[in-house]
């Protein structure tokens, strides 16, 4: 009889992990989508707008090395209870806050608990399944995570028209909804427990200092994380700071714009499993990589410069950059593939680190040259454009580095000894 691939039960502690990596994927989508709302009530600038923005994404990457430490160190269980309650806490303050600085913080807090989402969902998949399942599985976990930002989309709009346009209110619905997955972590989310009669043994205590070190001296690890970071921050270009206002310069309503830009997360949520699935089964990554990366710089002047204001071309699109954006979905297993397995958290954090430092840092540049483009209060088309130029230029940087800086895996750890058969 064939052996089941995977358990019901590390199949439900994983769909934990999953439901927090949506909570936290919805609330990094989520403001942007009631932008308007929100700089309206507290009379905000397009400037203190993208701050907030970048406020989440300052602190999320701030903390994924730690995270990733914290997560090689200590049970996982407890850490992500309360990075879920810190998200959960963040969003009802920003719920009450009447000034630019408490949103501030109450973004920062967000950050902070979000970090432990994505390397989390990564942890438990490491301890509960093969390694050989982690591309695959991480996919899978992006396609369901993918289904927060879509949420944060469409449906937000038509959950903030029941509100009466309350985003104050809106805000606190989905804290609750934080509260009650607080609760569900706690009561139910487990570590794998060892098998009958297998004996633990505990390594030495590392240095933190040491193993930074080690991970920043190998120049893999930083081809890794610059492609992922390039291929990926035009998600966030896009789908949580100007791609709705954009597509409203051109011409469409709110609604249907949201629409449209919710195909990046659909194209993220294909390509993510897909790509896993492939690259998984074939024992290849870089065709896959590079894929991304041709997609991306191929379909992405097509949104900046087109006239067309058709939602099924320009969906079309959006789609293929999340197509695109997926890419940074195996720089995960080959960043696990080149380093030390003890390590293995602590260089999934930093990878995703990398990817979110950039997806912080860029979205000023381009908020900033948008910004100088623009003649009196007014942001037009031209505008937009003028700062969205960077999008196929990060799309490129990506295909060169996946080209010329990455070296195939053949998803193998290339520090483990692999038996070499000699006629």
């Amino acid at each position: 009889m064939k052996k089941k691939q995977f358990s019901a039960y590390s199949l439900f502690i994983w769909f934990l992990a999953i439901s927090f990596y949506f909570y936290e994927f919805f609330l990094r989508i989520f403001p942007a989508t009631v932008a308007k709302n929100i700089m309206g009530s507290l009379h905000l600038s397009l400037e203190e707008f993208a701050a907030l923005g970048s406020a989440y994404y300052i602190s999320y990457s701030i903390m994924q090395l730690p995270a990733g430490m914290l997560l090689d160190r200590f049970k996982f269980r407890i850490l992500i209870v309360g990075a879920v309650f810190l998200c959960a806490g963040g969003t009802f303050l920003y719920s009450i806050s009447n000034s630019f600085y408490l949103i501030y913080f109450s973004r920062l807090l967000i950050g902070i608990g979000s970090s432990f989402g994505f390397v989390g969902l990564m942890v438990v998949t490491l301890s509960w399944f093969k390694p050989k399942y982690f591309a695959f599985l991480l996919g899978c976990g992006q396609f369901v995570g993918a289904i927060g930002p879509l949420c944060a989309g469409g449906p937000t709009i038509y959950l903030l028209k029941k509100a009466n346009e309350d985003w104050r209110l809106l805000f606190v619905w989905v804290a609750i909804f934080g509260f009650i997955l607080t609760i569900l972590i706690a009561i139910f989310l487990k570590e794998k427990p060892l098998p009958k009669g297998k004996i633990k043994f505990i390594s030495p205590q590392r240095s933190l200092i040491q193993d930074i070190k080690g991970l920043l001296k190998k120049k893999e690890v930083w081809m890794i994380l610059t492609y992922a970071g390039s291929v990926y921050v035009s998600l966030p270009i896009l789908g949580a700071y100007w791609g709705v206002s954009y597509l409203e310069s051109k011409g469409m309503e709110r609604g249907e714009s949201a629409t449209v830009i919710s195909m990046i997360w659909i194209g993220l949520a294909i390509g993510g499993p897909l790509f896993g699935k492939l690259s998984d089964y074939y024992r290849t990554r870089k065709p896959f990589i590079l894929f991304s990366g041709a997609v991306g710089v191929l379909a992405s002047p097509f949104i900046i410069f087109t006239s067309s204001i058709n939602p099924i071309y320009l969906g079309s699109l959006f789609f293929l950059i999340g197509i695109a954006g997926s890419g940074q979905n195996l720089s995960f297993a080959m960043m696990t593939e080149n380093t030390p397995k003890e390590l293995s958290a602590t260089a999934l954090g930093l990878n995703n680190m990398g990817i979110m430092s950039i997806a912080a840092i860029i979205p000023l540049i381009v908020t900033g040259v948008i910004k100088a483009n623009t003649v009196g209060s007014s942001y037009t088309v031209d505008s937009y454009q003028a700062g969205l130029i960077f999008i196929p230029i990060c799309f490129l940087i990506s295909l060169l580095i996946a080209l010329f800086g990455i070296r195939e895996t053949f998803c193998r750890n290339q520090n483990a000894v692999h038996p070499v058969k000699i006629d």
